[in-house]
């Protein structure tokens, strides 16, 4: 016996009976869920910053400087499986010989896990290197500071303490180009606080 018919009356057969009762499910379930919900968010985070800045100096140690980071967050709920994020932050690394300031901006893609909210940053900044003791022996100005386009990736972790204040842990590796060929990869541990600015939900209608 030919197995295309077969085959059409039981396709005929789901679209007559499972779908439709596929459809109700789902129409009694977005009449169940709550009527109020937050289409996004705002935040902000202020951190202690840990950061090796992949400099050394003549006797060949390696420069680890303290300092802080601090920026903010625009959440945007689309009630994916990740929840997209656009972040602005600023770090600055004093240092008694080499110093590191960044300013940009990039996009977080997070995920919520109870109280425990992992994500991953992708930032592109402009960065300024600044050289605390610098040669001044030679000819010509003293070499004082550079600049350069730093990118910089890492994962993080939130921790909900209420439900506006969080406690942070962030990790960042960079990419710095300085001139045509010196290129260094600093990185930084920052640990902090993170706050959301408690908007009402607004109503779906």
């Amino acid at each position: 016996m030919p197995r295309l018919p077969v085959l059409w009356c039981g396709t005929h057969f789901l679209s007559l009976t499972v779908l439709p009762v596929l459809l109700c499910a789902e129409l009694l379930y977005a009449q169940a869920r709550p009527t109020a919900s937050k289409s996004g968010g705002i935040s902000f985070f202020g951190l202690y910053t840990r950061g090796d800045t992949d400099r050394t100096d003549v006797t060949g140690d390696t420069h680890i400087n303290n300092g802080i980071t601090f920026g903010g967050d625009y959440t945007h709920y689309f009630h994916w499986i990740v929840t997209p994020s656009i972040e602005l932050r600023m770090k600055f690394l004093p240092g008694d010989t080499v110093g590191q300031k960044t300013f940009g901006g990039g996009f977080r893609l997070e995920h919520r896990w109870g109280s425990f909210v992992p994500y991953a940053g992708f930032f592109a900044s402009f960065g300024r290197l600044t050289f605390t003791h610098p040669d001044r022996t030679g000819p010509g100005r003293p070499y004082t500071h550079d600049s350069s386009i730093v990118y910089s990736a890492g994962p993080g972790l939130d921790y909900d303490v209420t439900a506006n204040w969080s406690l942070r842990a962030d990790y960042q590796l960079e990419r710095w180009k300085i001139g045509r060929y010196n290129g260094f990869v600093p990185q930084a541990f920052s640990i902090g606080v993170l706050y959301r600015i408690p908007f009402r939900p607004y109503e779906n209608r």
